[in-house]
């Protein structure tokens, strides 16, 4: 059901200033347009409004992409898991394979797999995944490389049945879906009891959201990112849907931090995810690296929340 104008599709409190916030435009992908974001004043989350219909949001992600070509091929990551490690400690990289506790045995879904980079190395080292995917392409190269991954054909059901998974988890997708309290009950609803879920989200208490301001275009990302979280508002979120909060922490991805200063740089530039410049070259960004590490150490809040939750 449709909200009156003005309520926050969170909290519900009609608490929405439609005509305050933020007026974004596409600065990634170079679509048309410009949309609001505003912020709660009773829940403090950042949301657009109006949130985008489900043909609006249909059309955005026709222009997602510029190739449809999947590989799955191990790279190096995969065939060198503590280099990987390593390298991610210091580019900032949020990867689950790194974190994402998996027991012997468990069931675990990858929901968002896109090309299956994470799905394709748990499955080869015999872990039980599943994924779930919106792109045709994507999903079509997965099960002809053998891999169970599903189309998701409506963002209010996770398509498995119920008590399926012990974990689950879904990297930069959350902030996606347009309906965080009827994906937490579906979410709720695939897990066992006492199963993990892990979720990924830009951060709107980052420090970088403070200095970048309306280039921060890693997290706003207008019109795809449709609400921008804090850990306070997801941990009450989801306690709302049966899961305790076991641990929280946050990092910047040296990729994320190298876009929002394209984004400050190059201000009439608005398909910067395509955009190659001096930035990009192989020595100035292991600079930023360290950079970044140097800098951000004494602060809490930087740019990709990590949530680890427990189903009650």
């Amino acid at each position: 059901m449709p909200l009156s104008k003005g309520v926050c599709p969170v909290c519900y409190e009609k608490a929405l200033d439609c005509t305050g916030g933020l007026l974004l435009s596409d600065r990634r992908k170079g679509l048309p347009g410009v949309w609001r974001v505003a912020e709660c004043q009773k829940c403090t989350i950042f949301s657009m409004v109006p949130l985008p219909t489900d043909d609006e949001l249909a059309s955005y992600y026709h222009m997602y992409s510029q190739d449809n070509t999947v590989n799955l091929s191990q790279g190096t990551g995969s065939r060198a898991p503590n280099l990987r490690k390593l390298y991610h400690w210091l580019s900032g990289d949020v990867d689950p394979r790194d974190f994402v506790e998996i027991p012997t045995g468990a069931r675990v879904l990858d929901y968002g797999c896109g090309h299956a980079g994470y799905l394709r190395d748990f499955h080869h080292r015999g872990v039980a995944i599943s994924g779930a995917e919106i792109a045709p392409y994507a999903v079509d190269a997965c099960r002809n490389h053998g891999y169970d991954v599903r189309k998701v054909e409506d963002f209010s059901h996770v398509p498995f049945p119920a008590n399926e998974f012990d974990v689950v988890y879904l990297m930069q997708v959350f902030e996606h879906l347009r309906d965080p309290h009827g994906f937490l009950r579906e979410l709720g609803r695939v897990l066992k009891d006492g199963g993990m879920l892990y979720l990924a989200v830009p951060n709107a208490a980052s420090m970088w959201r403070n200095i970048f301001k309306d280039n921060w275009v890693s997290g706003w990302f207008a019109p795809f990112h449709l609400f921008h979280y804090t850990r306070g508002v997801v941990e009450k979120l989801a306690d709302q849907h049966g899961f305790d909060l076991v641990q929280a922490w946050s990092r910047t991805p040296e990729s994320w931090f190298r876009l929002n200063l394209k984004a400050a740089l190059y201000p009439g530039e608005h398909r910067l995810d395509w955009h190659r410049n001096w930035l990009d070259v192989t020595p100035l960004r292991y600079l930023l690296m360290v950079l970044l590490r140097m800098i951000e150490f004494p602060f809490r809040e930087k740019d990709c929340l990590v949530l680890q939750f427990r189903k009650r």
